[in-house]
């Protein structure tokens, strides 16, 4: 009861903004389901771009972090980095915000390989962290305004 006393309490702006996150990251998890990679890729902005570091957005970029977080925690479907990083991107470009999203590998203390998705808008990164610390960038993926 207490997480919907505190939706209810949320103003209309943020409610909104949840559920336009809600809406995006199933819509993103069906497509990844569906659509080969190369396809999605195809979609997601100029590669090997990156947007300005210096752009100052970042009180917007920040609330599209928080819905999408927010959202992504608590869906039925699995809504991890990947998901994140193009509801979040999908959401920023609505916006008018210029976008970067870095996909990155590396191994694990087992020897496997992992894959992390993470997005970032001017200083602030929005969704997954600065995942650059820890990852190859394999990828870059530019939205501009």
């Amino acid at each position: 009861m207490g997480k919907i006393r505190t939706f209810l309490r949320l103003p209309l702006a943020r409610k909104l903004m949840l559920a336009e996150a809600l809406m995006l990251s199933g819509y993103y998890r069906f497509k990844m389901l569906c659509t080969p990679f190369p396809a999605l890729a195809k979609g997601l902005g100029m590669p090997e771009k990156e947007s300005p570091w210096e752009e100052n957005c970042g009180a917007k970029a920040r609330q599209v972090g928080w819905a999408v977080g927010a959202v992504c925690r608590r869906t039925p479907w699995q809504s991890q980095c990947l998901v994140q990083a193009l509801t979040a991107r999908k959401m920023l470009q609505r916006r008018g915000i210029s976008c970067t999203m870095y996909m990155g590998a590396r191994r694990n203390d087992q020897g496997q390989a992992e894959a992390h998705a993470w997005l970032r808008s001017g200083k602030t990164f929005v969704v997954g962290g600065d995942g650059s610390r820890s990852y190859a960038i394999t990828s870059v993926y530019c939205t501009e305004r």
